[in-house]
């Protein structure tokens, strides 16, 4: 594809159009100053560090220039690191929910990640286990696998799908999951840049109902709320986004094909 040709406007919009008519929510990181990411669609995020206070992109997120040596896409992607708690802090919304305690409904989530550390690192959540209010989360799990874990409050249960295989330190890849909203017996997929790694299938544990519709906040970079973050994210996160549909394994294809160039990968 021409992205550069077209430039990154017009692959943001082809990312949008990609991502659905359902009300899709995408943080471009195109901020290397102040404390606010904008997002197209729902949300804005403020990056915050130790107790939830807002702090500065330039002072501890070290924002990095995206894209080809000589074709700079005018991103940024974003250093996180447990000290100092740096994560961050959006807003609890209806478009980050997708389950109302007797059905779910189907969502995709994701971001291009480059971990430093591979355990018990949180990329993007809606999910405060302090506070009991639980709805889902995209991490990096204890034993280093790629993890979407669906999560039903009220009956202390949850649906979770993890990649066969950890994830390398250091690298650079796109990570996506998406969920058919089916409870019963979900499909649950993971993909590390375009390729699944696993088998579509979830552990249960308990029995599962529905995630639940909680006041909990959207983070990137961490679980919980921003006084009170959990599994910090230690490495550079950059275009996080959500959808409520689950894309197909071609659309996660044209994803990655289309923002692989903006962070510079081809």
């Amino acid at each position: 594809m021409t992205a550069y040709i077209r430039g990154t406007e017009g692959v943001l919009n082809d990312v949008l159009t990609l991502l659905g008519a359902t009300t899709p929510s995408l943080w471009p990181c195109w901020e290397d100053t102040g404390t606010l990411i904008t997002g197209i669609g729902v949300g804005d995020l403020t990056s915050a560090e130790t107790a939830g206070v807002a702090e500065a992109l330039e002072d501890d997120f070290a924002p990095l220039a995206l894209g080809s040596p000589g074709r700079p896409s005018g991103l940024f992607s974003y250093h996180f690191h447990p000290t100092g708690d740096h994560h961050l802090a959006g807003i609890d919304h209806a478009n980050y929910t997708f389950g109302n305690a007797l059905v779910d409904t189907p969502f995709s989530v994701g971001a291009w990640i480059r971990p430093t550390a591979i355990a018990s690192n949180t990329i993007i959540a809606k999910y405060d286990a302090a506070g009991t209010f639980r709805e889902w989360r995209l991490w990096i799990d204890a034993n280093g696998f790629l993890t979407l874990e669906l999560f039903d409050e009220s009956a202390n249960t949850s649906e979770i799908a993890a990649s066969t295989t950890a994830l390398t330190a250091g690298q650079l890849v796109m990570v996506t999951a998406t969920y058919d909203g089916t409870e019963d017996n979900p499909a649950v997929w993971l993909y590390v840049d375009h390729t699944a790694v696993n088998a579509g299938t979830t552990a249960e544990t308990g029995a599962y109902v529905a995630m639940e519709d909680t006041a909990t906040p959207i983070t990137i970079g961490c679980s919980g709320t921003t006084a009170l973050p959990a599994d910090e994210f230690h490495g550079r996160i950059t275009l996080p986004w959500i959808t409520g549909k689950a894309l197909t394994a071609a659309e996660v294809d044209d994803l990655y094909t289309l923002t692989a160039p903006l962070v510079g990968v081809c």
